[in-house]
């Protein structure tokens, strides 16, 4: 089974050509540090309630990508409040991205190579090896959001960030948005019980509405 955090990434590709969708960079640092929180949170490494998040089990989880987050939430300097944990982990953001991407390469879904941008920028790109994960995750969200197939709470969290991120229209046909918008609005405050995702999910959208209202000042 692919984290939160890896199939956050996989979202960001543009299938099996190796470019990544253009999402507003802070968006998708948020959007990293939002996916590992919600996948330590079902890993039952975090706890929370409406106002604080806290750690509950410190033991390392071995994902790179992860523990990164892990660590600094376990950190005696840490303040657990809700409204301030985004804020101090927002810059670990770009290093939970590099740390995914080089699982998936390890797990032989993506690989590494070099490309030209404009002929002129030298960049990185991470064509999927057989394009089946990157489907599977993509069709399993349209199956919730279009249909009537019921979502896990890693299917919840996958939604709730790539709408907050601005990627949803990148996966659901523009005729069918406000519908699949709705069913995400709905499954968003669905209770999970031992879970708290709906906690996460919000203490996000919180977030990066917080994060898009100061960059206009």
């Amino acid at each position: 089974m692919l984290t939160v955090t890896e199939e956050f990434l996989l979202l960001t590709l543009k299938d099996e050509n190796g470019g990544f969708v253009d999402v507003h960079h802070e968006r998708l640092r948020a959007g990293f540090v939002g996916a590992a929180i919600m996948e330590l949170g079902l890993q039952g490494k975090l706890d929370s309630d409406l106002d604080r998040v806290w750690v509950v089990d410190k033991t390392p989880t071995g994902d790179p990508a992860l523990d990164l987050v892990l660590d600094r939430l376990s950190s005696p300097q840490f303040n657990g409040d809700a409204d301030r944990v985004f804020g101090q982990l927002i810059d670990l953001g770009e290093q939970i991205r590099s740390e995914a991407l080089k699982e998936l390469c390890a797990k032989n879904i993506l690989v590494e190579s070099e490309g030209r941008l404009l002929w002129i920028l030298k960049t990185r790109r991470y064509p999927v090896i057989d394009g089946q994960e990157i489907r599977e995750v993509k069709l399993r969200l349209l199956d919730v959001l279009l249909r009537d197939a019921l979502p896990g709470p890693r299917d919840v969290c996958l939604m709730s960030l790539a709408e907050t991120c601005g990627m949803i229209a990148q996966i659901v046909p523009a005729s069918e948005l406000s519908i699949a918008r709705e069913r995400i609005s709905k499954f968003a405050k669905m209770e999970l019980i031992g879970q708290n995702v709906n906690t996460y999910i919000d203490m996000f959208d919180r977030a990066m509405a917080s994060a898009m209202l100061a960059s206009h000042f």
